[in-house]
């Protein structure tokens, strides 16, 4: 056990001169020579990279200078981006998405159910109204029932009637609500013409009407907003010639029906949009304007309620009425003069018809003689 203690004392005594009979350097001893020291008796020595390498995002950094075997490693420790990141932005786009795509299902039913109730609206409203007929006709017998001793088949077939008209007319005052009558707006509009001391003075009084109208409904009916049943706004154009003492001229009429309430409202200079007046039925006239041809120079077109604006709602759409009544009148009288030839031509054939028959009476009569 002394024998080899003896000689690594002597070996490290023998190192220690060697190191002290060196000359000293300025800079500590490479580490380099270190490692080959080291390593001799430990085995080969481990390859690190001699260029530098740098991770980007400054996240963790390598360096290893030149003659320096050993490598360094830097460790950064400033917060990531994912920290950064919202929880509402993660989840945005697939809500986004769900929504989108719920709305879009939503318009398509709504749609459907639309179509279903546009194809199948009678059908729906005499089931309804059947049902409705029952309810009340066994609430009526019912109620009776309880305080009047009545004959059972009288009853039930008596209050089954009574149910049925009560039905009957509350469809005709509904249908009413909700639909316009053009023959009741021309009647409207003749009285308020014949009441206008402007058009009167104009045109010369009385003023008379024609059987020739022409209107257009537009709008009107159920729709679906939402899952909501809303009632759309209905409209009727209608335009017809009148004839005064003096002159002739044409009615532009404009209806509108709203919720069930029909107002008419007229197109007049004079007058303002304020003081649109309530007509008969809840009528408003958008438009009642009459247009007056002149012997020199266009037309006059004189407005009771409302202005020149009014007059080109819906792209003009009351302008597109005129011309077709325009061409009706001004063929008038070439129908009158095409019925006159009908009727002469009529006459003719009736005249031949019967001189025909004439001759043929003779005929017998002188073939009967002469046997």
């Amino acid at each position: 056990m002394s024998k080899p203690s003896s000689r690594i004392f002597q070996g490290l005594l023998r190192f220690h001169r060697s190191q002290i009979s060196k000359p000293s350097s300025p800079s500590p001893p490479s580490l380099s020579s270190a490692r080959r020291s080291y390593h001799s008796s430990n085995g080969p020595p481990p390859q690190f990279p001699s260029h530098p390498k740098t991770v980007p995002g400054g996240g963790v950094g390598r360096y290893s200078g030149p003659g320096m075997g050993l490598g360094m490693r830097f460790f950064s420790f400033k917060p990531s981006n994912f920290s950064k990141i919202d929880a509402k932005k993660v989840f945005d786009k697939p809500l986004s998405a769900a929504s989108s795509a719920f709305s879009r299902y939503q318009e398509a039913i709504g749609l459907q159910i639309e179509a279903f109730w546009k194809r199948n609206n009678l059908v729906l409203l005499g089931i309804g109204g059947v049902l409705v007929c029952a309810l009340l006709w066994r609430m009526m017998f019912g109620i009776a029932s309880t305080f009047i001793g009545l004959s059972e088949g009288i009853a039930k077939y008596g209050f089954l009637a009574l149910s049925t008209a009560i039905v009957a007319f509350a469809g005709l005052y509904i249908r009413s609500r909700f639909t316009i009558n053009p023959d009741k707006v021309y009647r409207i509009a003749m009285r308020k013409l014949n009441t206008s001391a402007g058009i009167l003075e104009v045109m010369g009084a009385p003023l008379s009407g024609s059987e020739l109208r022409a209107y257009i409904m537009s709008g009107g009916g159920v729709t679906l907003k939402k899952f909501k049943p809303t009632f759309r706004s209905k409209r009727c154009f209608l335009i017809f010639p009148v004839r005064g003492s003096e002159r002739k001229g044409l009615v532009n009429v404009e209806v509108k029906k709203k919720k069930g309430q029909v107002k008419v409202y007229s197109l007049n200079n004079r007058l303002s949009a304020s003081q649109t007046e309530q007509i008969e039925c809840k009528y408003d006239m958008k438009l009642l304007a009459v247009d007056i041809p002149m012997a020199s120079g266009p037309d006059q077109r004189l407005f009771l309620i409302g202005d020149e604006e009014e007059y080109k709602v819906g792209g003009g759409l009351i302008a597109e009425l005129r011309d077709p009544v325009v061409k009706a009148m001004a063929a008038t009288e070439e129908f009158d003069n095409l019925d006159q030839i009908e009727e002469e031509e009529d006459a003719e054939k009736a005249l031949e018809e019967a001189e025909k028959k004439h001759r043929e009476e003779i005929e017998k009569l002188e073939k009967s003689g002469s046997q």
